[in-house]
């Protein structure tokens, strides 16, 4: 590992990796503003969290795969893993009061861009390797 996690997304060079940071920390915000407003909701919140950070985390182990096969395996774990996160941002929709509608929405819009990379880069690497 050459660089430090705290300075990770300014000196990755890959578009997926940066921008699954970026969501981690927007996860981060929209799970410390429901926290404060709803403690209520901490379980369902922690589970949203959870889910949504581990997505950079599966992107960053990608980068340190030991075959293209594990890369593409770490990469559907991701992918998995932004499945729940919207389960349970979804589910913490169901009561509007809970989440900042800004906040939610920045959340989604980065959530809906590392999807996409994420579909683009298995389906590009199943490509590349299945012959």
């Amino acid at each position: 590992m050459n660089e430090p996690d705290h300075i990770y997304a300014t000196l990755s060079t890959s578009q997926l990796q940066k921008l699954s940071v970026d969501f981690s920390r927007a996860v981060r915000r929209l799970f410390l503003n429901i926290v404060r407003s709803s403690p209520d909701e901490r379980s369902a919140s922690e589970q949203l969290y959870r889910a949504g950070s581990s997505v950079g985390a599966n992107v960053r182990e990608a980068k340190y795969a030991e075959s293209p096969k594990d890369f593409i395996h770490k990469l559907k774990i991701a992918e998995k893993e932004l499945g729940e996160f919207y389960y349970w941002l979804g589910f913490l929709c169901s009561r509007p009061s809970v989440i900042d509608q800004e906040a939610r929405k920045e959340v989604e819009l980065l959530a809906a861009s590392v999807g996409k990379l994420l579909t683009a880069t298995i389906v590009a690497m199943k490509r590349k390797h299945s012959t």
